[in-house]
């Protein structure tokens, strides 16, 4: 006997009704179909019996009866057509109304809820997604707004681009959040969907094993705890492995992540055979910042310009039928009309950002190529300008000492004053504020002093609120000041906190009277706050949310991205500049010179360094005009110049 035949015999049916039950809706339909299908056969029989015994005069035929049991079984009210039948064929008529308001409206009612639960499905958003060649973005955080803008720009020339993004938060909240702040979507689609991103079915659901590229957010904010940067780390890994598994091992789409410790980024970039792209937001920003607070006003603009897809970017370039025989990098920044070389990318996977002019370019290289668009990219095998100038200005450059104010100790901190004091000329001070010492911070400084004997370096104590106390530092006295932002619960409060520190210390500086102020530079989150600071006297600013956005969606185009980023930003190596005019050109004494771009090129070469634009200092207050900067002009426009106007180099030194 079986194991459960000793339970009642209604205990085992209703035990064997569940299990059929739980095999799923469609075995539920057919079920019910198959019981439908019964009932009316069994309602025919009887109606053709019942002819038989008592014969129907209000037929035509036998043949009708099936119709009759089928409207009565369909529609109660329809069997009034039996109203002039028999007294059998009404009883049977009857009996089949009663079994089509059971059979029949327990099959309404089983598609109705079906269909409900699948339209619940949809809006909590656990539906399949089939998209092939689709940007997969993991996550829903601060800066998934910036990264859908940036994609939306770069799929401007696609027909019909997919964005996917995969999150735990509720699919409706995401899709208003994204309605709410972008009202363009060109040829772009976002399709969002709800689940855990480290589930593997999940994965599979948005079709991660077919896309163009994967974005993976960092569930935790440079300025959160360790232990919580360290869990979202972690989880960044295993949706990393939780690809790789999708893929079932093979080579999976690129991947470019955001992860904050060092360990676990270059335990990522090794994690497989594919291309897994791990970006560190604070060594990025904290080396660009150093960079601003030491070089000329507008550097920032440059910045932004580059990362975004909207104005000029990098593309790594070749030419079809190759070079067109030997070719110097030197040479090669004169074989383009509105598109400048800026470094190779070696047959070995190098990347070489100004080169040496004397270089040889093999057929196995590429050109990184600044350009506004790659369709704008053309290559001469002839120079595309002769110039004039053969030689350059003896500059004899005297690093002048000076006095930078850092204030606020963030996670950015010690990058920023270790990059400061490589760039300082002896004699300098370094001074940093922070609300409140320990003795982590006492420890950097006491190393910092150790490695640069020749700079004076503090950390002080300082309320920021009261104004007093900073009338006591004297912002005044200092060549730069710059702002960080510190942590918060939302980007909102954290750029109101750079805010009213920069209105007090406009006020100290107001009251000061002074034609020349410092410059200050600032870092903020959220771009909708830039006209606000540029009204402060911000002179150079870093939008840290808006900057780390772009360059993720511009490595999820192009993995290499990244390399390039990590060389410019780098210690070692070279790095853009604003540097004079002066320094490249001989006035004479006159007051400007009328110059074409094409000569500031290739002027720059005699000097070992790569031109990327120009800044006329008259423009420099002008936001319309890109605060002066001009990126990438022909080489054939010409410019009225003066000693102060600006070059954007790239180049191994200031000087």
């Amino acid at each position: 006997m079986g194991q459960n035949s000793h339970h009642p015999l209604g205990v085992r049916i209703r035990y064997k009704i569940d299990n059929f039950m739980a095999k799923g809706s469609s075995s539920i339909f057919l079920a019910l179909l198959a019981l439908f299908t019964v009932g009316f056969l069994i309602m025919v029989f009887l109606r053709l019996i019942a002819n038989i015994f008592l014969p129907d005069e209000t037929l035509s035929s036998v043949s009708e009866i099936p119709w009759r049991v089928y409207v009565s079984v369909m529609e109660g009210s329809a069997a009034e057509t039996d109203g002039d039948s028999n007294w059998l064929a009404k009883v049977v008529s009857i009996v089949g109304v009663l079994v089509g308001l059971i059979l029949f409206s327990s099959m309404v009612a089983f598609i109705t809820s079906v269909f409900e639960a699948k339209l619940a499905e949809l809006r909590r958003g656990r539906s399949l997604v089939l998209e092939n060649n689709h940007t997969l973005i993991l996550g829903f955080g601060d800066r998934i707004i910036e990264i859908i803008r940036e994609l939306i720009e770069a799929n401007e020339s696609e027909p019909d681009a997919a964005v996917v993004i995969l999150a735990e938060d509720d699919k409706e909240e995401m899709d208003n959040i994204i309605r709410d702040n972008i009202s363009d979507f060109g040829s772009t689609r976002i399709i969002t969907r709800s689940g855990v991103v480290t589930n593997i079915n999940n994965l599979k659901k948005v079709s991660a094993a077919c896309a163009k590229s994967i974005i993976i957010m960092n569930s935790a904010a440079s300025w959160r705890p360790k232990p919580d940067k360290k869990l979202a780390d972690a989880l960044v890994l295993k949706s990393i492995m939780s690809i790789i598994a999708v893929c079932d091992g093979e080579s999976h789409p690129p991947i470019v992540c955001e992860i904050h410790s060092d360990r676990d980024r270059d335990l990522a970039e090794h994690i497989s055979n594919g291309t897994v792209k791990a970006l560190n937001e604070v060594s990025v920003l904290s080396r660009m910042i150093a960079q601003l607070a030491l070089s000329q006003n507008g550097l920032s603009v440059v910045y932004s310009d580059m990362v975004g897809f909207d104005g000029n970017e990098f593309y790594f370039y070749q030419p079809d039928d190759g070079w067109g025989g030997p070719l110097t990098f030197g040479e090669s920044t004169n074989r383009f009309k509105s598109s400048t070389p800026m470094g190779i990318h070696t047959g070995e996977g190098k990347i070489i950002l100004n080169p040496s002019p004397e270089m040889a370019i093999t057929d196995e290289d590429e050109l990184i190529v600044f350009a506004e668009d790659d369709s704008t990219i053309f290559y001469f095998n002839e120079p595309v300008f002769k110039s004039k100038v053969s030689v350059i200005p003896k500059i004899e450059a005297t690093l002048r000492t000076q006095r930078v104010a850092l204030l606020n100790w963030t996670p950015k901190t010690e990058i920023i004053m270790e990059k400061l004091c490589s760039y300082l000329p002896a004699g300098s001070e370094l001074c940093t504020y922070v609300s409140e010492k320990n003795e982590d911070m006492h420890s950097f400084k006491t190393i910092l002093k150790n490695a640069y004997p020749d700079l004076h370096i503090s950390i002080n104590e300082l309320d920021f609120n009261d104004l007093n106390k900073l009338r006591d530092i004297e912002p005044q006295s200092f060549d730069s000041l710059l702002i960080l932002s510190p942590g918060g619960k939302t980007i909102e409060e954290m750029d109101a906190y750079v805010i009213s520190l920069l209105i007090r210390i406009r006020q100290i500086l107001l009251e000061t009277n002074k034609t020349q102020w410092p410059k200050l530079i600032t870092e903020v989150m959220d771009s909708e706050n830039i006209d606000i600071i540029l009204n402060s006297g911000v002179e150079d600013f870093m939008v840290s949310n808006q900057f780390v956005s772009q360059i993720m969606a511009q490595v999820s185009e192009e993995p290499l991205a990244l390399d390039v980023y990590d060389d410019l930003f780098q210690a070692e190596g070279s790095e853009l500049y604003i540097k004079p005019v002066s320094y490249y050109f001989d006035f004479d004494g006159k007051d400007s010179i009328t110059v074409p771009y094409g000569e500031c090129v290739q002027v720059a070469q005699l000097r070992k360094e790569v031109i990327l634009g120009v800044q006329l200092q008259s423009e420099q207050k002008n936001k319309d005009k890109m605060f002066g900067i001009s990126l990438i002009p022909d080489k054939n426009d010409e410019f009225i110049l003066s000693p102060n106007d600006g070059l954007i180099a790239l180049a191994p030194d200031e000087s």
